[in-house]
């Protein structure tokens, strides 16, 4: 498999005080690793170092791509740009002949196809962080960071959106990091759960899980769930 970042022995601290210590970790094309953990305790953080937006203290990131997407908790979209104008916003460099087709594509993809011309005001909150997909879609990228997308959602919705992403990332074979505080998102969605704590800033305990998400019956991820919580 493709291996799209690496980090090797990673420490951050932020005023004088460890964020997490010794990190290790391979994200490999297609595969998604959750970042599971109460707030507070170096998810975040871990991302943005993964983005290049912090730097760490010691060890090493080796990227092995500038094809990254980033999928805040929040829509963050642009009140007075439609949904279309807002995927466009990061296709400046594309051609203008691709735009309004890639735009119409990763808005088909999310099930958007007639909010093109929308403002955010004119969506509800489940549809602006589908346009928010789709403009991390827009990109092509091979790895996306996702930072808690489906938190203020609730639960029907998020399942579908969980759902809409895990066949979106197989069809592209995307590989994902993804920061959640609920161990059942997780159990949805990743290959892999690392499973941070605030009283242990050294490197967190793993769980891997083999069976592919789309396989996945509701009684393996109530038990996946359950065992998250007891490691936690």
């Amino acid at each position: 498999m493709t291996t799209l970042i690496e980090f090797t022995d990673v420490a951050k601290t932020y005023g004088g005080q460890s964020v997490f210590t010794g990190f290790s970790c391979r994200l490999q094309r297609g595969e998604v690793i959750a970042l599971l953990g109460p707030s507070g305790c170096g998810k975040t953080t871990l991302l943005n170092l993964a983005a290049g937006l912090a730097q760490p203290d010691s060890g090493s990131i080796r990227l092995h791509t500038d094809h990254i997407g980033y999928i805040f908790q929040e829509p963050r979209l642009i009140p007075w740009r439609t949904a279309g104008e807002n995927i466009g916003l990061v296709l400046q460099t594309a051609d203008k002949s691709d735009v309004e087709r890639i735009i119409g594509e990763t808005l088909r993809k999310v099930g958007l196809q007639q909010a093109e011309n929308r403002y955010p005001r004119q969506l509800s909150g489940g549809m602006k962080q589908r346009v928010s997909i789709a403009r991390a879609l827009a990109l092509e990228p091979d790895m996306i960071l996702m930072d808690e997308p489906f938190s203020a959602l609730d639960a029907a919705l998020k399942r579908e959106l969980m759902n809409d992403m895990a066949r979106l990332i197989g069809e592209r074979e995307i590989g994902v990091m993804y920061v959640t505080h609920d161990p059942e998102e997780a159990a949805r969605l990743a290959d892999r759960v690392l499973i941070f704590s605030p009283l242990d800033r050294t490197f967190a305990n793993e769980k891997i899980f083999p069976v592919p998400r789309l396989e996945r019956t509701e009684a393996q991820i109530r038990q996946f769930k359950n065992k998250m919580m007891s490691i936690s």
